[in-house]
């Protein structure tokens, strides 16, 4: 078994608030290590609109439903 693969099994037995804690160390030493991050993705007003309107309709399903 591979050292990260015994890593990822130890961060997925991690309560919740510890894999946060974990995410945002790594994070941090990316960071500190002068990682290029990831570009911020950007979506247009009719993509945000239609995510919007099928949650919505999602959740009159969910309630018709009940």
């Amino acid at each position: 078994m591979s050292r990260l693969t015994e890593v990822e099994n130890a961060a997925g037995s991690l309560a919740l608030e510890e894999q946060r804690e974990l995410f945002l160390f790594l994070l941090e030493r990316l960071r500190s290590q002068g990682a290029p991050m990831p570009e911020p993705r950007t979506f247009s007003r009719e993509q945000m609109a239609g995510w919007i309107r099928e949650d919505d309709e999602d959740m009159q399903r969910f309630r018709a439903a009940r």
